[in-house]
């Protein structure tokens, strides 16, 4: 029998935009007729919950945006992938030291070193 090869996509510095990612992911799976089990983020999340978090963010007060991170993270929206990220240099770093081990993000988003 042929087993079915799980589709990963790999995204490099997400700078807290899912909702494009999540968009551009679906397009693809449209487009190809695919379906993507899983997306790892590899650096530059910046899961950035409130505006308290932006204050602890490492980068130049111009580059200092919500993003749409927040939206996963409250519930408001749900991410349509599991999605795994590893932190960046430009990260809200008082809330990835509160996840210290690692751990949830949001529901089906979850934090690595």
């Amino acid at each position: 029998s042929i087993s079915a090869a799980m589709k990963i996509a790999v995204e490099g510095c997400a700078h807290g935009e899912l909702d494009k990612i999540y968009a551009a992911m679906q397009h693809l799976e449209a487009a190809e007729g695919i379906t993507i089990d899983l997306l790892i983020c590899c650096g530059d999340f910046q899961a950035v919950r409130n505006l308290d978090d932006l204050e602890c963010m490492s980068v130049p007060n111009k580059y200092k945006e919500l993003g749409t991170f927040y939206k996963y993270y409250s519930g408001q929206a749900v991410a349509p992938y599991p999605t795994l990220f590893i932190g960046g240099n430009h990260e809200a770093s008082n809330y990835l030291w509160e996840l210290y081990y690692g751990g949830g993000g949001g529901p089906h988003i979850f934090f690595f070193w």
